[in-house]
Formats: structure tokens, C-alpha cells, sequence
């Protein structure tokens, strides 16, 4: 799948706002599509690996049975409080057997290192407990 749209929109140079908030945000927006058509969204811990988004789920939720059913997704950082800088990326969603877990992908334990000490949860019962690695690929990107 191509992930050229991501990596081009934060290559722009009113992109700074997005690139850095995709580095140091802890959560983030996704929403997907219940199986009635409504949209559910959830916030979720993620990565950005360069190209694509990375989040881990616990198994059987709803969001997993959503992308299953129905792959396409909107991921959204909290904006400023005036709307000025933001980050849409609608994409596709699959479940990525390939990623390591939480616990041995040293890019998500450098940045979650903290904010696991905040929720009380060790790197190793959250990687037991969120054990589905999810990728999103962009197809668009809004950033401002």
C-alpha cells in the first residue's frame, strides 16, 4: 500500500505543528464505522513510524471488528484550542502481525515510557493486554 500521503503532507513546511505533535502526543483520535454506519471513536495511544500510524488494541473490541468489516478509518490529533494547527489522516487500517509487541518495539516504549508510569500500567502486562498491532495506511491528509 502506498503511504506517500502522509509522509508528503508532513514534508511541507506549514507541517512543523503536525510533525511535532505526531512525535510527542501520547493520545489520539480514531474513528471507525459500527456495523449500523455510525461512527465510533476511541482514543488511543500510537506511533508514528515515519510512513504510517501504529496503535495497539486489546483483543475483541469493537474498533477490531469495525476495521475488520469495514477498513477505513480517520485519525485525528487534538487541535489548538482554535482550530489554527491540525492533523487528519483517513486511511485504511489492518492488523499488522509484523510489529513487534509494545514491549519490544523500542520506538513506542521510548515514548510511552512515562506515560504508562502515569496510568500505572508496566510495559509488560500492556503488551499482554493490547496485544493486536494495528497500521494505518493515509490515503488523505489534511494538516495545517
Amino acid at each position: 500500500m502506498d503511504d506517500d500521503a502522509l509522509r508528503t503532507a508532513l514534508e511541507k513546511d506549514d507541517a512543523a505543528w503536525a510533525r511535532e505533535h505526531l512525535a510527542t502526543d501520547v493520545v489520539a483520535w480514531l474513528t471507525t464505522v459500527a456495523a449500523d454506519g455510525r461512527p465510533q471513536s476511541s482514543v488511543i495511544s500510537f506511533l508514528h513510524d515515519g510512513s504510517t500510524i501504529v496503535f495497539y488494541s486489546q483483543p475483541d473490541t469493537p474498533k477490531l471488528r469495525n476495521i475488520a468489516r469495514l477498513p477505513q478509518v480517520s485519525f485525528h490529533l487534538q487541535s489548538d484550542p482554535y482550530g489554527d494547527h491540525l492533523l487528519i489522516v483517513e486511511g485504511r487500517a489492518e492488523i499488522d502481525p509484523s510489529i513487534p509487541p509494545s514491549d519490544a518495539n523500542e520506538a513506542y516504549r521510548a515514548k510511552y515510557r512515562e506515560p504508562l508510569a502515569h496510568w500505572a500500567m508496566d510495559e509488560a502486562t500492556t503488551a499482554t493486554e493490547f496485544s493486536v498491532p494495528v497500521r494505518i495506511h493515509s490515503i488523505r491528509v489534511r494538516v495545517a
